[in-house]
């Protein structure tokens, strides 16, 4: 071997022109990046520094970035607010003209009534802006349309609210009742009651055509009395009384609720010495009156919601639609609107209920007394029936559920403990698990179970014992009614939820067979008191009946949002929040639509007519006032305490929150360019230095070559 340089020197050198040639790139890569390293492990004890300067400044760009979206957010909810204000400045306006003409004029009239309802339409399509398809003014429902204020014609709002009759609602808590009740939710899964039956409508609640008097709506329960007077009701489903109706009152007792509807009906009353008087609707629209000796006299029907006068043709200048007052009577003076005119016989606009559920038709509670129960081997199934026939009793077995253990007792073949695998869908019968014994008892079994429902009593109330069959009904002369088994001990809790007051029929009695009214209850339900005099004792054996009657139906109120009034919260940094509860039921904007609705409420001429209840111009005005401004002159209209929020008082909220945003942002962004020049001094180079060591290296690397290849080409040969 001659030549000089060895494999293990050519290893190491070459080793070294690499790590030089690395050192080389990674000064290349470092002056095109202008970064120390391509990842965390070289930038090496300062990794974990970074990490957190960069971790920082990401939470405060997604700070800035939502920040930026709510303000975009806040920006379009500005927008519609102004256009809100636009709106309702604009109604003000014509409200002060109207307020200066002729508001007995049916063109100035139809003018504003036509200004409030596009009005209302407005503000309707505003309170329902939506971006980035969430709705704005829904609180946490945001993909609702959060307002609907049934709108489609003039004259669909007035026949719905006819200002007289049913008036739109004049207070805040009346304009946003929101509740549906379809059965008695205070007596579900009880025996013997079908919750679905819970409402009695009475026309009058004396029942006596010849006195005045008002209308209700009575609940098996106190299941009304949180409902608001002056609230708009609808009453749906039921067989005669289906309509929408203005609430009166409601009042509460003896854990029943009852509705006083606003009423209009007449009085019976013949030979009335009268006057009516009316609005010519002939310009100049004056006043007229029909006095006693051009009547003759006048008769009042309410049955046929008809006057009458005796002398033929005397009422032919009153027209259909128009409102009249009637004096001079001693029942009937008031006003009233024309249904149809004969000229001898008006038929006014009425509302009044027609009486149901009052003592015949549905069963809110229905006990038979002495029942059978049938047991089926064949299907597995134990029936309840009123007694010697095939008749099911319904809501016998109500509270059980499948699954449930029901003991039985008392009966010839079948005691003992049974599981619960079906139920009736009336309540009458349930099929077991286990096998029974073909059998009719007649003489008297008893059901009970562990189920929490399954009680003759109460909800919780623990005072039943379960179902007994084969009972007696014992009916007293100190004017009492009692359930007995068959060994005459009392049963516990037949008639614990009924209430002092209701009406209960009984029939299939030998003497007693009448309507009752209870006075009373036991303590443990076994016994009521009645108000009638039972002047005949007896104790029924054969099977008896008491039923308290009730109608069905819906009876619901409506508000025009649909929203809820949760707040959202915007968090604009790690320490900073705030709540944003704005939406379509805050009071700037309520009362300007209660403010509308009052407006638009009433046809020309009629009894509830803008013309006749010229009163509703300074209700609206002040309404439309406090809707807009944070300070207002006079007293809200009717005495009512109105809330203070206002349009003014939402602008200034939405500009601070903005201002908010605004101000938090360049904090973030002056805090951002801070971090990012902390992050900058560790991760990016001093380009000047790594140039210089990059030119080093560079030359370095040139002469290792250079050395390299000349040492390769040294040989011993050369030196011999």
């Amino acid at each position: 071997m001659s030549r000089i340089s060895s494999l293990a020197s050519n290893t190491l050198l070459v080793q070294q022109i690499f790590r030089t040639q690395q050192r080389v790139f990674d000064q290349q890569v470092q002056i095109a990046s202008e970064k120390k390293s391509q990842d965390y492990t070289g930038i090496g004890t300062e990794t974990q520094r970074l990490v957190n300067l960069e971790n920082s400044r990401e939470a405060l760009l997604k700070f800035v970035q939502l920040n930026n979206q709510v303000d975009t957010q806040f920006n379009i909810t500005t927008a519609a607010v102004e256009g809100i204000r636009e709106v309702i400045v604009d109604f003000r306006r014509s409200m002060d003209n109207y307020r200066q003409l002729d508001g007995k004029d049916p063109a100035r009239v139809k003018d504003i009534q036509d200004n409030a309802f596009r009005s209302l339409q407005s503000l309707q399509d505003l309170l329902n802006t939506e971006f980035d398809g969430r709705f704005l003014f829904g609180g946490s429902r945001t993909r609702t349309a959060p307002v609907d204020l049934g709108l489609s014609t003039v004259a669909a709002f007035q026949a719905k609210y006819d200002g007289a009759n049913v008036v739109f609602p004049t207070t805040r808590d009346a304009h946003l009742e929101d509740f549906s009740f379809s059965k008695d939710e205070n007596n579900t899964d009880q025996l013997f009651i079908d919750a679905s039956h819970f409402m009695q409508f009475k026309q009058d609640g004396d029942g006596n055509a010849a006195t005045p008097g008002s209308s209700t709506i009575t609940a098996t329960s106190s299941l009304f009395q949180n409902v608001v007077a002056g609230s708009t009701i609808t009453v749906t489903g039921a067989s005669a009384n289906n309509g929408t109706y203005t609430v009166d009152s409601v009042a509460t007792s003896n854990n029943i609720s009852t509705i006083t509807i606003k009423t209009e009906m007449l009085t019976d009353e013949s030979n009335a010495a009268a006057a009516l008087t009316y609005r010519d609707p002939a310009p100049p629209r004056l006043t007229k009156t029909i006095a006693t000796p051009d009547l003759g006299s006048l008769t009042f029907n309410r049955a046929n919601n008809r006057i009458t006068a005796a002398n033929v043709g005397a009422l032919s200048a009153i027209p259909v639609g128009a409102k009249f007052t009637v004096s001079g009577t001693t029942l009937n003076n008031g006003d009233f609107t024309v249904s149809s005119n004969d000229g001898t016989n008006i038929v006014i606009e009425a509302v009044k209920l027609t009486d149901d559920g009052l003592t015949s038709g549905d069963a809110f509670f229905d006990y038979f007394s002495n029942t059978d129960v049938l047991f089926t081997a064949a299907t597995k199934t134990i029936e309840v029936r009123q007694s010697g026939t095939a008749t099911p009793v319904a809501n016998s077995f109500n509270g059980l559920a499948i699954g449930d253990s029901v003991t039985v007792a008392g009966s010839a073949s079948n005691n003992g403990a049974f599981t619960v695998a079906s139920i009736a869908a009336d309540g009458s019968s349930i099929t077991v698990s286990e096998a029974v014994t073909d059998e009719t008892d007649t003489t008297g079994a008893t059901f009970t179970s562990t189920a929490s429902n399954f009680r003759q009593g109460g909800v919780g109330d623990n005072t039943g014992t379960g179902l007994v069959t084969g009972t007696q009904m014992v009916i007293t002369a100190n004017d009492k009614i009692q359930i007995q088994d068959s060994g005459g001990t009392a049963v516990k809790g037949v008639f614990a939820n009924l209430k002092v007051g209701m009406s209960i029929a009984a029939t299939g009695t030998a003497s007693n067979n009448q309507t009752f009214t209870i006075s009373a209850i036991s303590a443990d339900g076994s016994t009521i008191d009645v108000n009638q005099d039972i002047t005949v004792a007896e104790t029924d054996t054969d099977g008896a009946r008491l039923t308290v009657f009730a109608a069905d139906g819906t009876i619901s109120a409506a508000p025009y949002y649909l929203g809820d009034e949760l707040s959202q919260t915007v968090r604009v940094s790690t320490r900073r929040d705030f709540e944003v509860d704005l939406n379509a039921i805050d009071p700037a904007f309520e009362k300007a639509i209660r403010a509308m609705g009052t407006i638009l409420q009433g046809k020309f001429s009629s009894e509830g007519g803008l013309d006749h209840n010229e009163g509703r111009i300074d209700e609206a005005l002040f309404l439309l006032e406090s809707s807009l401004e944070r300070s207002v002159a006079g007293n809200p209209p009717s005495g009512n305490v109105e809330l203070t929020g206002n349009i003014e008082q939402v602008q200034i909220d939405l500009g601070y929150d903005r201002v908010l945003l605004d101000t938090t942002n360049k904090l973030h962004k002056n805090l951002i360019s801070f971090l990012e020049g902390a992050i900058s001094d560790v991760e990016n180079i001093d380009q000047s230095e790594t140039i210089t060591k990059l030119l080093d290296d560079q030359r370095a690397l040139e002469v290792s070559f250079q050395s390299f290849a000349r040492i390769r080409q040294l040989s011993l040969v050369n030196f011999i």
